[in-house]
């Protein structure tokens, strides 16, 4: 049997063993059975994904991806928001003349081109990648028969995630995601109309209001929670159906559930049938659990993936297994010229950070409306990958060891600020503070096998010499037995070390094998890293200490 035959033999067989092993693994629709789902490997290993926020509101491309909401309000208010009214009637005409539905003609998407964008995202290093399928206005990116106003057909009259779904089926070690961020469609658009002072005359003239538009707009005046749960419910098994997603990331469900918008059992179910199902691709698919704005997580914790948006609120010291989502380049959609004040030496110092942690980065690309990609956000993918390329070994499939990070800590990055708008105190991250270090900042990963550490020096010390305190004798090695050897990734170059009770001290090559981040290997002499286990915390609402108690949906 020829080598080739025997690979598909092998793949075959071990297809079959993975399918049956799911088969005998089944949930229940209740969250004691669906705690018990695992964090696969897979998405653990992957460390770096990207989906996009592009559609109609691409189109006008105005300071927000909410102007379809913000568009229908009174000049007051407008005034003293984003100004979005003030810019849709100067380029548009009256709201009471062009509503928001009237930009899905606009929306062709001419240059949506599905290879390219993958191309893009391929370049880019990622390990799992999608699209934001439908966004808080309700038009959906794929082709539904739940509803008209998708992009199938209005607008491109393309099944946009179909294509892009087949595109990242055909390349190697990319997996597909799903983001679905339509739990806030109900009395989206009329939540700012309510406080408008519309007169009944007035009402009769926006679109908002006609009841030919009820299933676009989906008014809590004109459509049941049980009527628009039940729509929700089937949209998500639809594409669950249709493109088989190997992850799935909702945004903004605790509020939803806890005002019966979303009915529990409906979810429950959807969860279950989709982790009983699984796809052909991955050995178990997964959910992320999103803590949206006031410290509720989405779903009940222990369910789920964690996910932090930017890292907001995200505990000091995060244990487990996590995520954070975040643009490329704010704000979350495109806008007429956008600037890109992270570029992507802040992204690549955020993944070594965030892998050092034991997380994993969800970068979201701002598409144009015509359905190209920015050119700034293509050259920042493509350094990210060209960084990925050679240091990825240091990355990706690997496990926090017992020390994060040395020089500028973790306690340096984190900042806690009132914040006046949720009036009460929230963290984020300055991984700008990494970004300006010039060999200060230091970070740790290992393999799995535990048989090589990983030190990532950001930047370069003005000496050309770096002494890592933690790499000391008898502080690396669990047998003391020394170290072996020390590499820098991406170079053959012979690096000059020395270990004392100290530290270990590396000496830079001349020629370096990229920017921004530098990875050196180290291997033991004789057995492995030592790697005192970090007490992985699995339930934050049992942490006490830094960071209030974070709660539940239920």
């Amino acid at each position: 049997m020829c080598l080739i035959v025997k690979k598909v033999v092998w793949a075959v067989v071990v297809w079959g063993l993975t399918a049956g092993c799911l088969a005998e693994q089944k949930y229940d629709p209740t969250w004691k059975s669906l705690k018990t789902a695992p964090i696969p490997e897979w998405i653990m290993d992957a460390k770096f994904g990207i989906y996009t926020h592009w559609g109609v509101y691409s189109v006008p491309a105005y300071q927000t991806n909410i102007y379809g909401q913000e568009m229908y309000t009174s000049w007051e208010n407008d005034a003293k928001a984003r100004g979005i009214r003030k810019y849709h009637e100067a380029n548009y005409g009256s709201i009471f003349e062009f509503g928001y539905k009237d930009f899905v003609p606009m929306f062709t998407a001419p240059k949506f081109d599905a290879a390219e964008w993958v191309d893009v995202m391929e370049a880019g290093g990622v390990r799992f990648a999608g699209l934001c399928l439908v966004h808080h206005d309700g038009f959906c990116l794929w082709d539904s028969q739940f509803t008209r106003w998708d992009s199938k057909d209005r607008g491109p009259k393309r099944d946009i995630y179909g294509e892009i779904a087949a595109e990242i089926r055909k390349r190697r070690g990319i997996n597909l995601l799903a983001t679905f961020h339509h739990a806030r469609t109900y009395d989206h658009h009329l939540s700012r109309a309510r406080d408008a002072g519309f007169t009944e005359e007035q009402k009769k003239k926006l679109d908002i209001y006609d009841p030919q538009y009820n299933d676009l707009y989906r008014n809590a005046d004109t459509v049941s929670k049980e009527q628009f749960g039940t729509e929700w419910q089937n949209k998500i098994n639809e594409v669950i159906s249709k493109y088989q997603p190997d992850a799935i990331w909702f945004d903004g469900l605790s509020r939803q559930i806890k005002q019966g918008i979303i009915e529990e059992d409906k979810l429950l179910s959807c969860i279950s049938n989709y982790y009983n199902k699984g796809t052909p691709y991955v050995d178990h698919p997964v959910i992320m659990n999103k803590l949206p704005s006031g410290k509720v997580w989405n779903f009940p914790v222990g369910f789920g993936l964690r996910c932090y948006e930017n890292g907001r609120d995200m505990e000091k010291d995060v244990r487990g297994d996590w995520l954070i989502d975040r643009a490329i380049g704010y704000p979350w959609t495109w806008v007429k010229n956008k600037q890109y004040p992270q570029d992507a030496s802040y992204h690549i110092v955020s993944i070594v950070d965030i892998t050092a942690r034991g997380g994993i980065m969800l970068l979201s690309l701002t598409p144009k409306g015509d359905g190209s990609i920015p050119a700034e956000e293509v050259r920042i993918m493509r350094e990210i990958g060209d960084w990925l390329k050679i240091n990825g070994e240091g990355i990706y499939a690997t496990r926090p060891w017992k020390k994060v990070a040395e020089g500028i800590d973790v306690d340096q990055i984190r900042t806690v600020d009132y914040n006046p708008k949720r009036k009460e105190d929230s963290a984020s991250w300055n991984f700008q503070d990494l970004e300006a270090s010039n060999g200060q900042a230091i970070r740790f990963t290992r393999s799995k096998d535990y048989k090589h550490l990983y030190a990532f020096v950001i930047g370069i010390p003005e000496s050309g010499q770096v002494t890592i305190q933690t790499l000391r004798k008898g502080n690396v090695v669990k047998n003391g037995s020394g170290i072996q050897s020390v590499n820098i990734l991406g170079s053959d170059a012979t690096i000059d070390w020395k270990q004392t009770q100290e530290g270990l001290t590396i000496t830079f090559p001349d020629k370096l094998p990229c920017d921004v981040a530098y990875g050196f290997k180290i291997t033991p002499k004789d057995g492995m890293i030592d790697d005192a286990p970090r007490e992985l915390l699995d339930d934050p609402i049992k942490r006490k200490g830094d960071w209030p108690v974070f709660k539940s949906v239920r």
